[in-house]
């Protein structure tokens, strides 16, 4: 049972960022101990558990389980991170966030067993997110992966049935610049005996070697399963990989499942910040938490795919990326389609890296191509400075970081009730 809140979620959420001296440990022995005093086991009686994993499409995959999921009258839990306006986004029950008092005891009652253990903002979270589900009426629930797989507290739970949508390299400073050791760290969810489905169409070796050892039943896009034998809807805006691990993972969950619930699913999907469309007045806005190189490679493509009404109408790049990232190979798919930059600092996330520094490494890409550059101190600046500059038809997209996305998505909430903030 959970007990009754003290303290506001906003200040739960102060308290765990300053209170872990980092920002990211990896490892399950402290996030293990506190588990096993909440009562937590590795698994989750009477519920499927679905992980998923990868450099890009998790988000994606997740929302399109639980969409379809949800279309075949399952109960659904899912945990995501991170969020874009509101932490309860995180954490959802049959596709609605739960309340800051639903977290907030949680919270309370893992402080209360925690003892001298220390966890970090994530796993205090993750442990939330379980707790929150194990006490749920639930049928499925599903797991998205923070960052890597092995040592993820996600981890924690041995999954029914693995997903790896996708494997690039990122999070070097973490994961490393193997890309089979990347896959190795990614595909460690997976458990012996159980279904293990991965989605690049052109598999790392690595995973197939880890699949291997770990006794995984492994499941290949475009060897055991496709888009095209799925039949989805052509017109859904999510990764296709991504797509196809889903529908795969539900087939297994439900082989009778019906194409016209599948397809129900996946045009319900309500995804924030993954090519989101918004017309403001005339001009298209859309935001794409794009970063790392390959998804601003899948952006382009998007982009391509998406005609401007007339060769004077142009796309406008509002961007913030963190400074650890490949930031111009991010550029590379994106140059030959915008001419006009607006760059932004993201203020309170010392990882970003500030706008002058974008701007010169687009330079370094460019090359000698005539290219318009503004910096801003803040997302929603350079959106406005962007939107200034636009005319009908034109297409300004936002893209780096959901710490780029969120602030824009923000600004938009507060636009629909009528109280635009500033930058």
């Amino acid at each position: 049972m959970l007990l009754m809140t003290q303290h506001s979620l906003n200040e739960w959420l102060s308290l765990l960022e300053a209170r872990h001296p980092t920002e990211i440990e990896f490892g399950l022995d402290r996030i293990g101990r506190v588990a096993l005093q909440l009562g937590l086991s590795h698994s989750m009686p009477g519920k499927k558990v679905i992980t998923v994993a990868g450099t890009n499409g998790k988000g994606s995959c997740v929302a399109a389980l639980e969409s379809i999921l949800l279309a075949a009258g399952y109960r659904v839990g899912s945990y995501t991170s991170p969020h874009f306006i509101d932490y309860n986004e995180r954490i959802c029950l049959n596709g609605q966030s739960v309340s800051d008092q639903t977290i907030c005891a949680a919270f309370e009652r893992i402080e209360s067993v925690r003892g001298d253990t220390s966890l970090t903002y994530f796993e205090f979270g993750t442990l939330a997110a379980l707790l929150i589900m194990d006490q749920a009426d639930l049928d499925v629930v599903v797991l998205e992966v923070g960052l890597g797989g092995r040592l993820d507290a996600v981890n924690l739970i041995d999954t029914d049935i693995a997903i790896v949508t996708s494997l690039a390299l990122d999070h070097q400073d973490w994961l490393g610049d193997d890309l089979n050791q990347i896959a190795a760290e990614k595909a460690a969810i997976a458990r012996s005996g159980r279904p293990l489905i991965y989605g690049d169409v052109t598999p790392v070796p690595g995973l197939l070697v880890a699949a291997g050892e770990i006794g995984a039943q492994l499941l290949l896009n475009g060897r055991d399963f496709s888009l095209t034998e799925f039949n989805v809807p052509a017109n859904t805006t999510l990764p296709p990989c991504s797509v196809a691990c889903a529908v795969q993972a539900v087939k297994l969950i439900d082989t009778s499942l019906p194409d016209a619930t599948i397809e129900q699913g996946l045009q319900e999907v309500n995804l924030l910040g993954r090519f989101q469309q918004v017309d403001l007045e005339g001009v298209r806005l859309i935001l794409d938490v794009a970063h790392n190189p390959q998804a601003t490679e899948l952006l382009a493509q998007r982009l391509r795919t998406q005609k401007l009404p007339s060769v004077d109408q142009k796309i406008i790049a509002v961007s913030g990326i963190m400074a650890d990232k490949d930031i111009p190979a991010m550029f590379l798919p994106l140059v030959p389609l915008v001419k006009d930059w607006f760059f932004c600092d993201i203020p309170g996330q010392p990882r970003a890296a500030d706008a002058r520094k974008l701007s010169t490494l687009l330079y370094n890409v460019n090359g000698s191509n005539e290219v318009n550059v503004v910096e801003s101190k803040s997302p929603v600046a350079a959106l406005q400075a962007a939107l200034a500059n636009a005319n009908i038809g034109d297409s300004v997209v936002v893209f780096g970081s959901f710490f780029t996305v969120g602030p824009v998505l923000e600004w938009l909430d507060q636009a629909q009730k009528g109280s635009i903030g500033g930058g």
